[in-house]
């Protein structure tokens, strides 16, 4: 602000008009450290002139009477007057009422409470110095404040930022929206793995993929689910039983293929059993000499009989 400058005169809001007499020939402002030249008697603000002098084309001529090799003196009795002017705070815009001298500006600055100030945190916010207090402890982003959740103390920006997403203890609600509700971060993988709404694949791999509350229902169902062979009690999955195992069972029951009365018997014994069955179909045992007939065995020792003498 214009109140802290060093450069140029005392610019301020007067109280009382100053006179033109202690106004710096060069900036129009009160002079400080006022210096007056010998040659012509005009009165500058040291910084004036001596900038004045160097950018110049006429170095060491008087800014006035444009003398060459001019001199000037410090005029104590104008700076101390000037000094003594009374002023407005540059505040008084916004609310500021206090009055007093060009000396105990830089003092005043310093302690007005509507003086804008840059926050100590370097969160670079510029607030009045009476709004500190507030702004420090609710509103700085490099606020030192304590997760509600997990009690780690660090800046506020980053608890709400970075922390928040990351902070093991906030509580969530379930993604797939089931009546548990505020899990803990940190829980939530474990809370999945028993959710009722979450997505599941079956477990025997059938490729059905359901919500784990209907898993039980499916499993009663599913093809591929693990059975036994109510026969020879292989285990295998459901559509391989019933599909080609059911198709290669050795204990499975089957009638006779030649529907003799024996009933039922198991497929490794249809062998054995077609070895002695009536109805199976045979060659007579002298085809070896010439006999051609091809008969069920109940009928061997009937066709032995009648044919005797052409098996002779």
């Amino acid at each position: 602000m214009a109140a802290t400058s060093t450069l140029g005169g005392y610019d301020y809001d007067y109280v009382d008009v100053p006179l033109d007499t202690l106004l710096c020939k060069i900036c129009l402002c009160p002079s400080r450290e006022a210096q007056l030249t010998v040659c012509c008697g005009y009165t500058f603000c040291k910084s004036c002139i001596l900038c004045a002098s160097e950018v110049s084309s006429m170095a060491q001529k008087c800014p006035m009477c444009f003398s060459k090799g001019f001199t000037s003196v410090h005029n104590k009795q104008v700076d101390r007057l000037v000094r003594s002017f009374k002023i407005f705070c540059p505040n008084k815009k916004i609310g500021c009422e206090w009055q007093g001298e060009v000396n105990d500006i830089r003092y005043h600055i310093n302690h007005c409470c509507f003086e804008e100030i840059n926050c100590p945190n370097d969160c670079e916010v510029s607030v009045q110095r009476q709004n500190l207090t507030k702004h420090i402890e609710t509103e700085c982003v490099h606020l030192k404040v304590e997760c509600q959740h997990c009690h780690i103390t660090e800046e506020y920006q980053l608890i709400e930022g970075e922390h928040k997403e990351q902070c093991p203890k906030l509580p969530l609600p379930c993604p797939n929206k089931c009546d548990v509700d505020n899990i803990p971060r940190e829980e939530m993988n474990g809370h999945r793995k028993t959710c009722p709404l979450e997505e599941i694949n079956c477990v025997n791999k059938c490729g059905k993929t359901l919500l784990r509350k209907d898993m039980k229902d499916h499993e009663i169902e599913c093809v591929r689910r693990k059975v036994n062979c109510r026969y020879c009690q292989i285990t295998g999955s459901h559509r391989f039983i019933e599909g080609k195992h059911k198709k290669q069972c050795p204990k499975f029951p089957l009638p006779c293929p030649n529907k003799c009365d024996i009933g039922i018997i198991t497929r490794g014994d249809i062998e054995e059993h077609l070895k002695m069955c009536p109805l199976e179909t045979i060659q007579f045992q002298y085809h070896e000499v010439g006999c051609t007939e091809v008969i069920k065995r109940k009928y061997q020792e009937k066709h032995y009989t009648e044919e005797m003498e052409k098996h002779l």
